[in-house]
């Protein structure tokens, strides 16, 4: 397949215009036709709509699909350049629940900015980091609980305590909190594991159902202006907020901590095995710079 079609594609996708295409690439619009118009005979379908009086570029939904094919393919040849020349970038696949990237992002900075590295970050709920392990869709998981499984090993990296959260404006929890006298249906629920639930049907009433469940941490601070409402997260996650009308409150007995796991495959692919052993060592040594957590 032609790269200059390829090229003149992608650069249509990106302008929605012939004009400005061939004005990026100081060709002709003629050419950038020509280049289409030959994309589209090699494939034999329809890249972009041509209906009368249509505006800009348009495409097909057969030309959106093949857009992303045409990246892909652009950086498969990027990447077999850089290997030809033995400049070879090395690619990280890293899977993480929504809680354990917001406070652990300058681990991502100082690690990409070592270079000959790319890291691609996506979140997920543990079962389906579990999941992706299994499957070989990603080199590294990061969660706060583990469910059994054959194929992946679970590390442990630090612990945290949990406290509970709560809005100075609108409730007036004390600064030491008796567990058993907090109401459930005054909490935003968030799931820190499984030691974490048993404590948590210990203490309050299993049967009550809570104000609300939520498995992401950004929505909390917004519910927490509602009048003696609650919710219980680990201190580095409070200070991520930077709201300085709430306020954290210990909690008596203390619930378990919350654990974070690295999770990785237990027989590691040889070609990525040095890349996943140096991403554990360096993220354990970045969480002891960590305030508020224990690195185990």
């Amino acid at each position: 397949m032609n790269d200059e079609a390829l090229e003149t594609y992608l650069n249509i996708i990106k302008t929605h215009s012939l004009t400005k295409t061939a004005e990026n690439m100081f060709i002709s619009q003629s050419a950038v036709s020509n280049r289409l118009i030959s994309l589209e005979k090699e494939l034999n379908v329809k890249l972009i709509d041509r209906s009368p009086g249509q505006k800009g570029v348009v495409l097909t939904q057969k030309g959106e699909e093949f857009g992303e094919f045409a990246k892909r393919h652009q950086e498969l040849n990027r990447q077999i350049q850089d290997w030809s020349r033995g400049d070879v970038t090395e690619v990280l696949r890293v899977a993480s629940v929504i809680s354990l990237t917001d406070y652990v992002k300058g681990f991502y900075r100082e690690l990409l900015g070592k270079g000959k590295l790319s890291i691609t970050l996506a979140t997920h709920w543990t079962d389906r980091i579990i999941s992706m392990l299994e499957n070989r869709e990603t080199d590294i998981g990061i969660t706060p609980r583990v469910f059994y499984s054959k194929a992946v090993e679970a590390v442990p990296i630090f612990r945290e305590p949990l406290f509970l959260l709560s809005s100075k404006s609108v409730s007036d929890y004390p600064e030491v909190v008796q567990a058993q006298q907090l109401k459930r249906s005054n909490e935003i629920y968030f799931d820190w594991g499984t030691g974490f639930v048993e404590w948590h049907e210990k203490q309050m009433n299993p049967l009550d159902l809570p104000l609300m469940v939520t498995d992401t941490t950004e929505l909390i601070p917004e519910l927490l202006r509602i009048p003696n409402s609650f919710s219980i997260i680990p201190a580095c996650i409070f200070k991520n907020y930077h709201d300085t009308e709430l306020r954290l409150s210990r909690i008596v007995p203390e619930p378990p901590p919350r654990i974070c796991y690295l999770l990785k495959l237990r027989e590691l692919h040889s070609q990525k095995k040095e890349l996943i052993e140096q991403f554990e060592k360096e993220f354990k040594e970045y969480i002891r710079t960590v305030e508020d957590v224990i690195s185990i």
